[in-house]
């Protein structure tokens, strides 16, 4: 095996270094482009021993430096492998400042720390992990092995028993159950006017306690409140990926904001949201009057690839059965066409687009796969009666920045 060639290419991957520490704690080797006087194991000892010292496991070992800072190590019989530092975040500025503050790397060095994305290191980590003793990891064997120690279990259920005993002394519980289960079916049946009454109804009792500052509290309880609404969107019949998409954009949305009230509001806009779509789907299955798992996982693919020139005789090889009865399934159940399908959500989002970004319309067009600005203009017109330059002018919503 020529592990020279495979720590090369793993470089890549990592986007980070891996240095090879021997048994007695010196460096043999080290691949990639981060500068000897750049790497933390070269600058400072008192880590490049720390390291050497850690406990040897028969699983790739994960450790952090300033919770972004992410290293690896994989034991070997007389070698520790080492790879990182990486940062776990796109801005890495504060990490830099900490390695140079902390592991004696210079200004003069114009020092730069990788970025990589955790699912790809942690992928990266154990395709080497397997590369160089044949053993075989899951992801989640990975972060179980590395994210969870037995203290924190006993900690956490310290904090539950005291949680518990605090409600009971106080005699204060959570918000009843059954009104929550209210909540979300109102949800799941797209009845707003059910959503509505769930809201107002009077308990006692308080949410639980997800976080000691006011406004963290706020989001914790917006983000369980929104994927709980979201979950009951699909089942009650909503594009999974639709409705994912939607929790990601409230939730990033929620994590810009800084006043409670706001985020509470904004929570409850997703809720609506949500039991507005699934009435927007049970009108249109009441006028088909079926619904078809094939036509249903058709429309999920559409959605997922609405940036893309999406050809139907693609779809029917995924799914696994023939194109023609695709075709006529799809415009049984639908009343439409595969292709006007496409058509007509392809110009939703474009519709949302033109509302809410600065995308111009050249690039629209493009992101949603139409051939040219001028086919995308003449759909688009078809469908709303308008051309998407009045469109944005008449509904757009974006502004630009002061």
């Amino acid at each position: 095996m020529n592990l020279e060639y495979i720590y090369e290419q793993m470089v890549r991957i990592l986007h980070g270094n891996i240095t090879c520490i021997s048994e007695s704690g010196a460096i043999e080797a080290c691949y990639g482009d981060m500068a000897v006087q750049c790497n933390p194991l070269f600058t400072d000892p008192e880590f490049l021993s720390a390291v050497h010292e850690r406990e040897r496991k028969d699983y790739p070992d994960l450790f952090y430096e300033k919770d972004t800072i992410l290293y690896a190590v994989v034991s070997l019989e007389n070698t520790k492998i080492v790879a990182g530092p990486v940062s776990t975040e796109k801005h890495t500025k504060d990490s830099e400042h900490y390695l140079m503050q902390h592991h004696h790397i210079s200004d003069e060095t114009g020092f730069r720390l990788s970025f990589c994305e955790l699912k790809v290191f942690g992928s990266g980590i154990l395709m080497l992990y397997h590369m160089i003793t044949g053993k075989e990891l899951t992801i989640n064997d990975l972060w179980q092995k590395n994210g969870i120690r037995e203290t924190d279990i006993i900690e956490v259920k310290g904090q539950i028993s005291s949680v518990i005993f605090e409600h009971q002394e106080q005699e204060l519980p959570h918000n009843p159950y059954d009104q929550e289960v209210r909540e979300l079916d109102s949800i799941r049946h797209g009845d707003v006017e059910m959503f509505n009454r769930s809201l107002a109804e009077t308990y006692r009792g308080e949410v639980g306690q997800l976080a000691k500052n006011q406004v963290r509290q706020a989001k914790n309880i917006a983000i369980c409140v929104i994927a709980l609404a979201s979950r009951a969107a699909i089942s009650g019949g909503m594009i999974p990926e639709e409705a994912f998409s939607m929790v990601d954009g409230y939730i990033m949305k929620i994590e810009d904001m800084n006043n409670a009230v706001k985020i509470d509001s904004m929570m409850r806009q997703a809720e609506y949201e949500f039991a507005e779509c699934v009435a927007e789907i049970h009108k249109n299955q009441q006028k088909n009057e079926q619904k078809n798992e094939l036509v249903e996982w058709t429309k999920n693919y559409i959605y997922q690839n609405l940036h893309s020139d999406i050809v139907i005789g693609e779809i029917g090889q995924k799914i696994g059965v023939n194109t023609s009865y695709l075709s006529d399934l799809f415009h049984k159940v639908e009343g439409t066409t595969i292709q006007q399908y496409i058509c007509k959500e392809k110009i939703r989002l474009a519709e949302n687009m033109l509302r809410y970004s600065d995308y111009e319309v050249k690039e629209i067009a493009s992101y949603l796969s139409f051939c040219s600005q001028s086919y995308f203009g003449n759909i688009f017109r078809q469908q709303t009666g308008m051309t998407p330059a009045r469109y944005r002018k008449k509904y757009g919503k974006w502004k630009e920045p002061k």
